[in-house]
């Protein structure tokens, strides 16, 4: 085999190589499995959702509760007595509890 032909090859595995390498991010459309980030909330949004949106959900958790209490037996005799709870209870318990700080305020 002569010299030419050796360059030849070996500049061809050398493309092929850096082809591999530098293109390999894009090939495989990894890009729609990056989540987006968010931009972290407004300190105004953080400040009202501690100081004032999560108090209320701490009192209305009980207050809540005593509603479902109170409109269980018509929920029951209904047959939807877990969307009543979802509605009345868990939905102010995820909001009070499970919800980012500043995230999902109702001034957003």
């Amino acid at each position: 085999m002569n010299r030419t032909a050796m360059r030849l090859r070996a500049g061809i595995i050398l493309v092929a190589i850096i082809g591999f390498t530098m293109g390999a991010g894009n090939v495989f459309g990894d890009e729609q499995f990056i989540e987006p980030r968010t931009p972290p909330p407004n300190p105004m949004n953080v400040t009202a959702d501690a100081l004032i949106l999560r108090p209320v959900g701490l009192v209305m958790v009980p207050v809540m509760g005593l509603v479902y209490a109170i409109s269980y037996p018509f929920a029951k005799a209904a047959g939807n007595e877990q969307e009543t709870y979802q509605s009345l209870l868990g939905d102010t318990i995820d909001y009070t509890f499970h919800r980012p700080m500043g995230r999902g305020a109702p001034f957003e």
